[in-house]
């Protein structure tokens, strides 16, 4: 694969490779870039404070998920942890209370390893490891991680997070 600098005074490099994974640019909606929530920035994000979720300079606002301007991945398993603190900063603002509920920046990763081991990281803003299975060492593939990733993760995206149960 040839990468080629998009700015001054890069070269094009040819680089091999025995795995290649090529992630799309990730950015908000248009009409979230254009508006007075975004952050301004090329990827136009909503502006919202990392831990709060609130919008730093409109406090009626907030905002999760790949709207977010939060510094972790965009991912289900970041919004499962965004979702409560948003709902509890929501209610406290509105009920004129400090917010407390904080978002720590969970996200997780599921790496497959093999065709039946997985590495499940886990980790929040400072990258701290936060492993959801007690008894497994997340910095090693784990076949149940694997069946996880293949019948546990989908089941619970379509019939638990998508209906707001999850």
């Amino acid at each position: 694969v040839t990468v080629t600098p998009l700015g001054e005074g890069g070269t094009a490099t040819t680089l091999g490779f025995d795995m290649l994974h090529a992630v799309p640019k990730q950015s908000a909606p248009d009409w979230i870039k254009t508006s007075r929530l975004s952050t301004g920035e090329p990827t136009g994000y909503v502006e919202v404070d990392k831990h709060t979720m609130q919008h730093v300079r409109y406090p009626n606002v907030f905002a999760l998920g790949d709207a977010g301007s939060t510094p972790n991945s965009k991912t289900g398993a970041a919004i499962r942890k965004q979702a409560p603190v948003v709902v509890e900063n929501i209610e406290a603002h509105l009920k004129g209370r400090p917010l407390i509920a904080s978002y720590d920046g969970y996200a997780s990763c599921p790496i497959v390893t093999s065709t039946h081991d997985m590495l499940l990281a886990e980790f929040d803003y400072d990258f701290n490891l936060k492993p959801s299975f007690p008894g497994l060492n997340p910095t090693i593939p784990h076949r149940p991680y694997w069946y996880l990733k293949k019948y546990g993760l989908p089941f619970m995206y379509w019939n638990g997070m998508l209906k707001g149960i999850a």
